[in-house]
Order: C-alpha cells, then sequence, then structure tokens
C-alpha cells in the first residue's frame, strides 16, 4: 500500500514537472496552471495603455499623410509676347500687314477640374479679347505633367472704339506631353461656333498654337506656332482674315 502511494506521488510529480518544462520551451514564461482559455482572453484584453500607443501611431502617420500627399489645388499664371501676320482678302484683294500683342492668363485648378481667364490687349488692331473657359482633364494627374484636357468657352472681342462687340463660343482642346523630365511639347485646337454681327456679318473662325516648353521647377519658358482663320460674309461680301506668327512667354505653377 505504501509503494502504491508512493508510485502515484511519484508520478503526479513528473507529470508536473512535464508540463512545466513544456510550456516554458514554448517561450512562455506563465505558470503551467494558466490554462489556454486564460491565455485567449489575455491576448484579446483592451488595455489603455495600448489604445493610446496605436492612437500615437495613428497621428504619426496621418501627419505623413499629409507632408507627402499632395494638393489637389493647382494654380497657373502666364503672359506672352505675340508678333504676327495679318493677310485679308476681300473681293480678290489682298491686303497684309505685321502685328505685335500681349497676352494673359490666369488658370485655378482643383483636381481633374479648372477655370481659366485670357486676355489678349491688342493696340495695334484696336480691339481686345476676353476669354473665360470652363477645363476637363480626361488624361492626366495634373496640369503641369502629360495630360489631355478637353474646354469650352467664350472669348468677346470689343473693338476699342466701340464699333462692334463679338462673342464666340467655342468647344477646344490641349495635348501636353512630356518628352524628358524638363522638355516637352503642347498644342491647342479652338473651333468657333459661328456667329451673325452687324460689323462682320455671318462671321466662323478656329485657332490653332503648337508648340514647345522647357521648366526649371515651377517656372515655364514656351514658344508656339499661332494661326488664326476667320471668315466673314457682310452684304454678300466676302471677306477672310487669316493671323499667322509666333508667340512667346512665361508661366508660374503653384
Amino acid at each position: 500500500m505504501k509503494t502504491l502511494i508512493l508510485l502515484t506521488i511519484v508520478t503526479l510529480f513528473v507529470t508536473a514537472e512535464t508540463q512545466a518544462q513544456s510550456s516554458s520551451g514554448s517561450g512562455g514564461s506563465r505558470p503551467w496552471l494558466l490554462s489556454q482559455s486564460a491565455a485567449a482572453r489575455e491576448s484579446k484584453r483592451f488595455t489603455l495603455q495600448e489604445w493610446l500607443e496605436n492612437k500615437e501611431r495613428r497621428n504619426m502617420m496621418d501627419m505623413w499623410l499629409s507632408m507627402n500627399t499632395p494638393t489637389p489645388y493647382e494654380f497657373v499664371i502666364g503672359g506672352s509676347l505675340q508678333s504676327y501676320r495679318l493677310d485679308t482678302t476681300t473681293g480678290g484683294v489682298n491686303t497684309s500687314q505685321s502685328y505685335n500683342t500681349i497676352n494673359g492668363e490666369v488658370s485655378a485648378y482643383a483636381k481633374f477640374i479648372g477655370l481659366s481667364l485670357e486676355h489678349t490687349n491688342n493696340a495695334e488692331e484696336k480691339f481686345n479679347d476676353t476669354t473665360g473657359i470652363f477645363n476637363l482633364r480626361v488624361f492626366g494627374n495634373t496640369v503641369q505633367g502629360s495630360h489631355l484636357t478637353l474646354h469650352y468657352g467664350l472669348r468677346t472681342r470689343t473693338a476699342n472704339n466701340g464699333s462692334y462687340r463679338l462673342n464666340q463660343t467655342f468647344p477646344a482642346v490641349t495635348l501636353q506631353l512630356y518628352i524628358m523630365k524638363y522638355f516637352g511639347i503642347q498644342g491647342n485646337y479652338r473651333g468657333f461656333t459661328p456667329v451673325t454681327e452687324s460689323f462682320y456679318g455671318e462671321t466662323s473662325a478656329d485657332e490653332l498654337t503648337y508648340g514647345a516648353f522647357i521648366e526649371y521647377g515651377a517656372l515655364r519658358l514656351f514658344g508656339d506656332v499661332y494661326q488664326e482663320r476667320q471668315n466673314s460674309k457682310l452684304n454678300n461680301v466676302e471677306t477672310n482674315y487669316k493671323r499667322e506668327g509666333a508667340r512667346v512667354g512665361l508661366k508660374l505653377y503653384f
């Protein structure tokens, strides 16, 4: 009987020691009496310390994202000097004369939608152009990058002496491609809606510009070839105007 009791005590001791060594060998320092269900509850336990640590990490991640995420807003300011030749054909009679003009523009974008305002002061031909444009970028992430943009606008051409006011809406498209990191090409086409006006009569027109640019940071230097064609018919007399020349200027992006 004593032998049986002694064997039972030894067996219990060996079993307990084996379980303790197994728990220690698995990397845990917990007592062998800690059950699996208790360990599972401990792993899921919410603590204020962990919540504060996670909150601090989230705040740091939000700060990093705010510092490294580009702003959705873009602004462009530009100006250019344009030199061109005006060829006029009326009733088979051709005339040609050279002119210079100054252009300015400003644009504001929110992601892929933008608005532009352009103004041309043509003191030599004695008229001004004021143009408002709605822009929709259908390809590209930024206005200072490769992109394809559709436009719809209104150009108002007024004579300085007040003899006429020509309002023309137009759809347009712009394609801009970066060939290298700081060099690219661009093109813009506008097709003006035909209108009838007392000074010009029945008038239709279109405009094409294309050229190249180089950049340094936010500053762009560009040069374009410019062409505008206008056909007017008044009292059965047809007049064709063709303006061809070059445009050089600067743009600032921010």
